[in-house]
């Protein structure tokens, strides 16, 4: 089984790219792959609890989170981005499991496609 990583980067608020990395990675498990989900720079503001695009006109970021449970989906984010952007009560459901920066090299090299969102 082929393991991919999509990695969104923008805000949850003002840009969709986070719920579409989601929305992708399980569009892929009939496909007869491994997707996970790394929530880079601004994305990891989605992992707050305080965190409501929906007040924008946005997807609702909950809308993911039975998904993320039904298939298991891994979901990472930097340690560093979380202090960066004072991330205090991290939303639970997301299961999201904590890296560090000086690790992406290698965490990278753990897929066989990594895709930029």
């Amino acid at each position: 089984m082929r393991k991919l990583l999509f990695v969104a980067y923008q805000s949850p608020v003002g840009s969709i790219w986070v719920n579409e990395a989601f929305r992708t990675a399980f569009g892929m498990y009939g496909e007869d792959l491994e997707p996970s989900v790394l929530l880079l720079d601004e994305a990891c503001i989605a992992l707050s609890k305080n965190t409501k695009p929906e007040s924008l006109g946005l997807l609702p970021l909950s809308i993911c989170h039975k998904y993320i449970k039904r298939y298991a989906t891994k979901v990472y984010v930097l340690k560093e981005d979380i202090e960066k952007f004072s991330i205090k009560e991290i939303e639970e459901n997301f299961g999201a499991q904590i890296i560090e920066k000086k690790s992406l090299p290698d965490f990278f090299h753990g897929f066989d496609y990594v895709i930029f969102m």
